[in-house]
Protein backbone atom coordinates (compact mmCIF):
# COMPACT_ATOMS: atom_id res chain seq x y z
CA UNK A 1 0.00 0.00 0.00
CA UNK A 2 2.62 2.57 0.94
CA UNK A 3 2.68 5.77 3.19
CA UNK A 4 -0.14 8.18 2.03
CA UNK A 5 1.70 11.31 0.05
CA UNK A 6 0.38 13.44 2.20
CA UNK A 7 2.67 12.23 5.46
CA UNK A 8 6.24 12.23 3.02
CA UNK A 9 8.66 15.08 4.07
CA UNK A 10 9.31 14.90 0.14
CA UNK A 11 8.10 13.05 -2.25
CA UNK A 12 10.71 12.51 -4.83
CA UNK A 13 14.27 13.37 -4.97
CA UNK A 14 17.13 11.87 -2.86
CA UNK A 15 17.69 12.26 1.40
CA UNK A 16 21.03 12.59 2.14
CA UNK A 17 21.89 11.33 5.78
CA UNK A 18 24.79 11.80 7.62
CA UNK A 19 25.30 8.34 9.42
CA UNK A 20 27.60 9.25 12.05
CA UNK A 21 24.35 11.55 13.44
CA UNK A 22 23.80 11.17 17.13
CA UNK A 23 24.42 7.42 18.61
CA UNK A 24 25.47 6.45 14.55
CA UNK A 25 25.08 3.18 14.47
CA UNK A 26 23.32 0.60 12.58
CA UNK A 27 19.96 1.56 13.44
CA UNK A 28 20.47 4.22 11.60
CA UNK A 29 21.24 2.64 8.59
CA UNK A 30 18.34 0.22 9.05
CA UNK A 31 15.53 2.99 9.45
CA UNK A 32 17.05 4.87 6.59
CA UNK A 33 17.17 2.04 4.07
CA UNK A 34 13.40 0.78 5.50
CA UNK A 35 11.89 4.12 5.15
CA UNK A 36 13.58 4.72 1.75
CA UNK A 37 11.92 1.16 0.74
CA UNK A 38 8.52 2.06 2.10
CA UNK A 39 8.30 5.52 0.81
CA UNK A 40 9.76 4.77 -2.52
CA UNK A 41 12.11 7.49 -1.58
CA UNK A 42 15.98 6.94 -2.83
CA UNK A 43 18.47 7.71 0.38
CA UNK A 44 22.59 8.26 0.39
CA UNK A 45 24.11 7.85 3.09
CA UNK A 46 27.51 9.12 4.21
CA UNK A 47 30.13 8.16 7.41
CA UNK A 48 28.24 4.88 8.43
CA UNK A 49 28.99 4.17 11.44
CA UNK A 50 31.99 6.52 11.93
CA UNK A 51 32.84 6.83 15.28
CA UNK A 52 33.35 2.98 16.04
CA UNK A 53 35.94 0.83 16.43
CA UNK A 54 35.17 -0.69 13.00
CA UNK A 55 33.79 1.67 10.91
CA UNK A 56 31.29 0.55 7.70
CA UNK A 57 28.29 -1.68 7.37
CA UNK A 58 29.04 -5.15 9.51
CA UNK A 59 27.81 -8.44 7.98
CA UNK A 60 24.37 -7.87 10.09
CA UNK A 61 23.45 -4.68 8.53
CA UNK A 62 24.63 -5.89 5.13
CA UNK A 63 21.92 -8.73 5.37
CA UNK A 64 19.48 -6.59 6.42
CA UNK A 65 19.87 -4.11 3.82
CA UNK A 66 20.33 -6.86 1.15
CA UNK A 67 16.82 -7.94 2.38
CA UNK A 68 15.15 -4.54 1.95
CA UNK A 69 16.60 -3.88 -1.60
CA UNK A 70 15.04 -7.79 -2.74
CA UNK A 71 11.43 -6.40 -1.42
CA UNK A 72 11.28 -3.03 -3.38
CA UNK A 73 13.79 -4.30 -5.51
CA UNK A 74 16.56 -1.28 -5.42
CA UNK A 75 19.17 -0.71 -6.58
CA UNK A 76 22.02 -0.15 -4.15
CA UNK A 77 25.99 0.36 -4.02
CA UNK A 78 27.87 -3.25 -3.57
CA UNK A 79 27.12 -4.65 0.01
CA UNK A 80 30.26 -5.92 2.09
CA UNK A 81 31.63 -5.02 5.45
CA UNK A 82 33.10 -2.04 6.36
CA UNK A 83 31.52 0.25 3.62
CA UNK A 84 31.28 3.54 4.84
CA UNK A 85 29.14 5.16 1.98
CA UNK A 86 25.39 3.86 0.86
CA UNK A 87 23.45 5.16 -2.13
CA UNK A 88 19.75 3.07 -2.03
CA UNK A 89 17.31 4.04 -4.89
CA UNK A 90 13.75 1.57 -4.33
CA UNK A 91 11.74 0.58 -7.04
CA UNK A 92 7.96 -0.79 -6.23
CA UNK A 93 8.01 -2.64 -2.56
CA UNK A 94 6.19 -6.04 -2.93
CA UNK A 95 6.57 -9.11 -0.47
CA UNK A 96 8.37 -11.76 -1.10
CA UNK A 97 9.12 -14.69 0.72
CA UNK A 98 13.09 -14.12 2.20
CA UNK A 99 15.63 -16.05 3.19
CA UNK A 100 18.65 -14.00 4.86
CA UNK A 101 22.22 -15.08 6.73
CA UNK A 102 23.99 -12.73 8.82
CA UNK A 103 27.15 -14.95 9.11
CA UNK A 104 27.94 -16.49 12.36
CA UNK A 105 26.08 -14.48 15.21
CA UNK A 106 25.23 -11.52 13.43
CA UNK A 107 21.66 -10.54 15.03
CA UNK A 108 18.27 -11.82 13.25
CA UNK A 109 16.50 -9.05 16.03
CA UNK A 110 18.23 -6.54 14.51
CA UNK A 111 18.16 -7.79 10.66
CA UNK A 112 14.59 -8.15 11.60
CA UNK A 113 14.10 -4.72 12.74
CA UNK A 114 14.48 -2.86 9.51
CA UNK A 115 12.15 -5.41 7.76
CA UNK A 116 9.56 -4.91 10.18
CA UNK A 117 9.67 -1.53 8.89
CA UNK A 118 9.14 -1.85 5.28
CA UNK A 119 6.80 -4.80 6.00
CA UNK A 120 3.93 -1.63 7.24
CA UNK A 121 3.43 -1.24 3.73
CA UNK A 122 2.93 -4.77 1.95
CA UNK A 123 0.49 -5.87 -0.68
CA UNK A 124 0.10 -9.27 0.87
CA UNK A 125 1.89 -11.46 4.08
CA UNK A 126 4.95 -13.00 3.51
CA UNK A 127 7.51 -15.35 5.32
CA UNK A 128 11.14 -14.52 6.95
CA UNK A 129 13.76 -17.26 7.26
CA UNK A 130 16.70 -15.92 9.43
CA UNK A 131 19.96 -17.28 10.24
CA UNK A 132 22.46 -15.90 12.21
CA UNK A 133 22.58 -15.05 16.18
CA UNK A 134 19.40 -14.87 18.35
CA UNK A 135 20.65 -14.80 21.24
CA UNK A 136 23.99 -12.32 20.87
CA UNK A 137 24.82 -9.07 23.18
CA UNK A 138 23.91 -5.80 22.17
CA UNK A 139 20.64 -6.93 19.98
CA UNK A 140 17.21 -7.75 20.76
CA UNK A 141 16.73 -11.72 21.45
CA UNK A 142 14.52 -13.77 19.80
CA UNK A 143 11.71 -14.15 22.52
CA UNK A 144 12.01 -10.22 23.36
CA UNK A 145 11.09 -9.84 19.45
CA UNK A 146 8.19 -12.60 19.58
CA UNK A 147 6.71 -11.47 23.12
CA UNK A 148 7.43 -8.14 23.66
CA UNK A 149 7.39 -6.42 20.29
CA UNK A 150 4.96 -8.18 18.38
CA UNK A 151 2.18 -8.21 20.54
CA UNK A 152 2.52 -4.08 20.36
CA UNK A 153 2.51 -4.12 16.51
CA UNK A 154 -0.66 -6.46 17.23
CA UNK A 155 -2.40 -3.45 18.93
CA UNK A 156 -1.31 -1.20 15.97
CA UNK A 157 -2.85 -3.69 13.18
CA UNK A 158 0.41 -5.07 12.65
CA UNK A 159 0.68 -9.00 13.03
CA UNK A 160 3.77 -10.33 13.21
CA UNK A 161 4.31 -14.21 14.34
CA UNK A 162 8.27 -15.45 15.59
CA UNK A 163 9.22 -19.06 16.29
CA UNK A 164 12.83 -19.52 17.14
CA UNK A 165 13.57 -22.91 15.31
CA UNK A 166 17.28 -23.26 16.49
CA UNK A 167 19.10 -20.82 18.83
CA UNK A 168 22.10 -19.13 17.94
CA UNK A 169 24.48 -17.93 20.31
CA UNK A 170 28.20 -16.41 20.31
CA UNK A 171 30.39 -16.35 18.56
CA UNK A 172 29.42 -19.24 15.92
CA UNK A 173 26.08 -18.02 16.00
CA UNK A 174 24.01 -20.63 13.41
CA UNK A 175 20.07 -20.05 15.22
CA UNK A 176 17.12 -19.90 13.08
CA UNK A 177 13.83 -18.18 13.23
CA UNK A 178 10.91 -18.26 10.90
CA UNK A 179 9.06 -14.98 11.00
CA UNK A 180 5.07 -14.62 9.50
CA UNK A 181 4.29 -11.37 8.27
CA UNK A 182 0.65 -9.89 7.83
CA UNK A 183 0.96 -6.00 6.86
CA UNK A 184 -1.82 -4.03 8.40
CA UNK A 185 -5.14 -3.74 6.21
CA UNK A 186 -5.02 0.03 6.26
CA UNK A 187 -1.95 2.45 4.66
CA UNK A 188 -1.05 3.73 8.19
CA UNK A 189 -1.34 1.97 12.09
CA UNK A 190 -3.63 2.63 14.56
CA UNK A 191 -2.01 4.90 17.07
CA UNK A 192 -0.86 4.20 21.12
CA UNK A 193 -1.83 5.82 23.62
CA UNK A 194 -0.56 4.86 26.57
CA UNK A 195 1.03 7.36 28.68
CA UNK A 196 1.95 5.67 31.64
CA UNK A 197 1.70 2.09 33.29
CA UNK A 198 0.32 0.74 35.82
CA UNK A 199 0.04 -2.53 38.47
CA UNK A 200 1.87 -5.88 36.82
CA UNK A 201 -1.56 -8.08 35.89
CA UNK A 202 0.96 -11.12 35.13
CA UNK A 203 4.82 -11.96 34.32
CA UNK A 204 6.17 -14.49 32.16
CA UNK A 205 9.66 -15.28 30.73
CA UNK A 206 12.04 -18.04 28.73
CA UNK A 207 15.14 -19.25 30.27
CA UNK A 208 17.10 -21.06 27.66
CA UNK A 209 20.56 -22.54 27.60
CA UNK A 210 22.57 -24.90 24.73
CA UNK A 211 22.00 -28.59 25.46
CA UNK A 212 26.29 -28.77 26.69
CA UNK A 213 24.91 -27.11 29.89
CA UNK A 214 22.19 -29.49 30.85
CA UNK A 215 24.18 -31.34 33.23
CA UNK A 216 24.85 -28.28 35.33
CA UNK A 217 21.16 -27.31 34.97
CA UNK A 218 21.73 -23.84 33.66
CA UNK A 219 18.33 -22.96 32.13
CA UNK A 220 16.66 -24.31 35.37
CA UNK A 221 18.81 -22.16 37.92
CA UNK A 222 17.91 -19.20 35.71
CA UNK A 223 14.58 -19.65 36.11
CA UNK A 224 14.42 -20.45 39.38
CA UNK A 225 16.20 -17.29 40.62
CA UNK A 226 14.56 -15.26 38.41
CA UNK A 227 10.68 -16.75 39.44
CA UNK A 228 12.13 -16.28 43.09
CA UNK A 229 12.57 -12.72 42.69
CA UNK A 230 9.64 -11.56 40.21
CA UNK A 231 6.89 -13.19 42.24
CA UNK A 232 8.47 -11.47 45.90
CA UNK A 233 8.94 -8.52 44.31
CA UNK A 234 5.69 -7.80 42.15
CA UNK A 235 3.53 -10.22 44.20
CA UNK A 236 1.90 -12.13 41.11
CA UNK A 237 3.22 -15.38 39.58
CA UNK A 238 6.44 -15.19 37.59
CA UNK A 239 5.70 -18.32 34.81
CA UNK A 240 8.70 -18.95 33.27
CA UNK A 241 9.72 -21.87 30.60
CA UNK A 242 13.28 -23.46 30.43
CA UNK A 243 14.42 -24.92 27.48
CA UNK A 244 17.28 -26.92 26.12
CA UNK A 245 18.64 -26.93 22.43
CA UNK A 246 21.47 -27.88 20.04
CA UNK A 247 23.52 -25.07 19.17
CA UNK A 248 26.66 -24.41 17.85
CA UNK A 249 28.36 -22.49 20.80
CA UNK A 250 27.51 -22.80 24.28
CA UNK A 251 25.50 -20.11 25.86
CA UNK A 252 22.33 -19.08 27.95
CA UNK A 253 20.18 -16.00 28.32
CA UNK A 254 16.91 -15.44 29.81
CA UNK A 255 13.98 -12.95 28.78
CA UNK A 256 11.19 -12.18 30.99
CA UNK A 257 8.30 -9.70 30.22
CA UNK A 258 5.50 -8.16 32.81
CA UNK A 259 1.74 -7.36 31.02
CA UNK A 260 0.50 -4.66 32.69
CA UNK A 261 -3.31 -3.58 32.04
CA UNK A 262 -1.91 -0.57 29.47
CA UNK A 263 1.35 -2.74 27.91
CA UNK A 264 4.06 -4.56 28.20
CA UNK A 265 7.32 -4.20 29.39
CA UNK A 266 10.39 -6.58 29.12
CA UNK A 267 14.17 -7.10 29.71
CA UNK A 268 16.52 -10.16 29.43
CA UNK A 269 20.14 -11.13 30.17
CA UNK A 270 22.56 -13.36 28.66
CA UNK A 271 25.02 -15.91 29.79
CA UNK A 272 29.03 -15.16 30.08
CA UNK A 273 31.95 -16.98 31.15
CA UNK A 274 32.67 -16.00 34.98
CA UNK A 275 29.06 -15.49 35.78
CA UNK A 276 26.56 -17.48 36.81
CA UNK A 277 23.06 -18.52 35.78
CA UNK A 278 22.10 -17.30 39.22
CA UNK A 279 23.72 -13.80 38.08
CA UNK A 280 22.29 -13.79 34.72
CA UNK A 281 18.57 -14.14 36.53
CA UNK A 282 19.22 -11.36 38.63
CA UNK A 283 20.32 -9.08 36.01
CA UNK A 284 17.02 -9.56 33.66
CA UNK A 285 15.09 -9.49 37.22
CA UNK A 286 16.88 -5.78 38.03
CA UNK A 287 16.55 -4.67 34.73
CA UNK A 288 12.57 -5.34 34.83
CA UNK A 289 12.45 -3.93 38.13
CA UNK A 290 14.16 -0.32 36.88
CA UNK A 291 11.46 -0.25 34.27
CA UNK A 292 8.51 -1.08 36.29
CA UNK A 293 9.03 1.24 39.00
CA UNK A 294 9.73 4.12 36.82
CA UNK A 295 5.81 3.59 35.66
CA UNK A 296 6.99 4.32 32.11
CA UNK A 297 4.95 2.12 29.73
CA UNK A 298 7.71 0.71 27.17
CA UNK A 299 10.85 -0.17 28.48
CA UNK A 300 14.42 1.42 27.01
CA UNK A 301 14.89 -1.35 24.97
CA UNK A 302 11.25 -0.48 23.01
CA UNK A 303 11.74 3.36 23.10
CA UNK A 304 13.79 3.12 20.53
CA UNK A 305 11.91 0.04 18.25
CA UNK A 306 8.48 1.38 18.75
CA UNK A 307 9.27 4.85 17.03
CA UNK A 308 8.58 4.21 13.35
CA UNK A 309 5.18 2.44 14.07
CA UNK A 310 4.53 5.58 15.92
CA UNK A 311 5.14 7.95 12.84
CA UNK A 312 3.35 5.20 10.47
CA UNK A 313 -0.15 5.49 12.32
CA UNK A 314 -2.75 7.39 11.54
CA UNK A 315 -2.92 10.30 14.48
CA UNK A 316 -1.26 11.52 17.45
CA UNK A 317 0.64 8.83 19.74
CA UNK A 318 1.87 8.97 23.51
CA UNK A 319 4.05 6.16 25.56
CA UNK A 320 6.79 7.29 27.71
CA UNK A 321 10.04 5.51 28.74
CA UNK A 322 12.19 5.60 31.61
CA UNK A 323 14.68 8.09 30.25
CA UNK A 324 15.77 9.42 27.03
CA UNK A 325 18.10 7.25 24.91
CA UNK A 326 20.74 8.34 21.92
CA UNK A 327 19.46 5.33 20.00
CA UNK A 328 16.12 7.19 20.20
CA UNK A 329 17.10 10.46 19.62
CA UNK A 330 19.43 9.26 16.80
CA UNK A 331 15.59 7.29 15.40
CA UNK A 332 13.40 10.39 16.00
CA UNK A 333 15.77 12.80 13.93
CA UNK A 334 16.03 9.82 10.39
CA UNK A 335 12.09 9.67 10.96
CA UNK A 336 11.91 13.03 11.21
CA UNK A 337 14.02 13.65 7.45
CA UNK A 338 11.19 11.13 5.90
CA UNK A 339 7.85 11.66 7.55
CA UNK A 340 5.72 14.62 7.98
CA UNK A 341 6.22 14.32 12.10
CA UNK A 342 7.50 15.89 15.20
CA UNK A 343 8.35 14.36 18.33
CA UNK A 344 7.75 16.05 21.17
CA UNK A 345 9.19 15.08 24.81
CA UNK A 346 8.33 16.03 28.00
CA UNK A 347 9.91 14.92 31.27
CA UNK A 348 6.99 13.45 33.65
CA UNK A 349 8.87 12.48 36.93
CA UNK A 350 9.87 9.14 37.01
CA UNK A 351 9.87 8.93 33.28
CA UNK A 352 9.93 10.73 30.20
CA UNK A 353 6.94 11.29 27.91
CA UNK A 354 7.27 10.67 23.99
CA UNK A 355 4.80 12.07 21.64
CA UNK A 356 4.49 11.76 18.07
CA UNK A 357 2.25 14.07 16.17
CA UNK A 358 1.48 14.15 12.37
CA UNK A 359 2.44 17.38 11.11
CA UNK A 360 -0.49 19.61 9.01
Amino acid sequence: MGVPSHRLRIEQGVIRIDASYGEGGGQIVRTACALSALTGIACELTRIRAGRSKPGLRPQHCAAVRGLAKLCCASCSPLKPGLEELSFSPGRLSAKDLTLDTGTAGSVGLVLQGLLIAGVGLDRPMRILLRGGTDVPFAPPADYVRSVLAPLLGRMGYRVDVSVLRRGYYPKGGGVVDVHVRPPETPLLKPLDIPASTEASCCYGISHAARVLCERKVAERQRKRAQRKLTDFLHVPAKIAEEYGSSNSPGSGIVVWIETQESILGASALGETGKSAEEVAEEAAERLFRTYHSRASLDPWMGDQILPYLALSDGPSTVSVPNLTRHMQSNMWVLERFLNVRFRIEEAGTHVRVRCEPEA
